[in-house]
């Protein structure tokens, strides 16, 4: 079978993903899909609903109420430069960056009517393009048959550490590195736990721990990967 021309980075919250996915993108001239900020836009997009996420289960009253909002609002990923995900004419770029909304990202990640719309606004971006998208099942839902899987991880603390150091340099200095963890620790559970493409490791994929190792050397185990494998394609 013809593999997608796809790199999947899975990997828990924090693991350093989406800095690694974009620097691996610009050395291979790839397309380059923030999976985590599009979850992130509809989670900001959603919260003033009234739908309670934190649930289990929605009901089939709030999956129509989801189904209706999609229907009559446009999101639209990178659609000008300085826009990274925009809903109607609103940038969503800044606010979805906030430490809230991508705890909410993870309680509406749950639910399938999300995960469904998510999979398909994914999968429309890249077609027939070669890409490379980081997430949490990427390799396992997604793009099932992408060339490069890599499940890249690091210890809670070391992503705490991280995540802590990434929001004091915003200027966001209300939060602390134990509340930080503590969040990191939950989410990872439910991401592990949900129903719907719980977080794991593809069976083929490759397993990388960021833990200890910089950034340079993250991006060219992945760089090595693509170059020894695009020759599948």
């Amino acid at each position: 079978m013809k593999k997608d021309q796809v790199i999947a980075l899975d990997g828990p919250s924090g693991s350093g993903k989406s800095t690694v996915a974009k620097l691996v993108a610009q050395e291979l001239n790839l397309i380059y899909i923030d999976t985590g900020a599009m979850f992130r836009a509809v989670a900001y997009a959603l919260q003033h609903t009234g739908i309670e996420f934190t649930k289990s289960k929605l009901d089939p009253a709030d999956e129509q109420k989801i189904q209706d909002f999609f229907h009559h609002h446009r999101f639209q990923f990178a659609p000008q430069p300085g826009v990274l995900v925009q809903l109607d004419n609103l940038n969503l770029t800044d606010v979805i960056r906030e430490h809230h909304v991508s705890r909410l990202a993870s309680q509406i990640s749950k639910h399938k009517v999300i995960r469904d719309f998510l999979a398909h606004w994914q999968r429309s971006i890249v077609e027939d393009r070669p890409a490379i998208l980081d997430g949490r099942d990427i390799g396992t839902v997604i793009f099932p048959n992408a060339v490069v899987k890599v499940f890249l991880t690091a210890s809670a603390e070391e992503r705490a550490l991280r995540r802590f150091e990434e929001l004091k340099a915003r200027g966001q200095t209300e939060h602390d590195f134990q509340s930080i963890l503590k969040d990191i620790k939950e989410r990872d559970h439910e991401d592990m736990t949900r129903e719907s493409a719980p977080l794991k490791r593809a069976v083929d994929g490759l397993e990388l721990d960021s833990t200890g190792k910089t950034i340079p050397e993250m991006v060219q185990f992945i760089v090595n990967l693509w170059n020894e494998r695009k020759g599948s394609l």
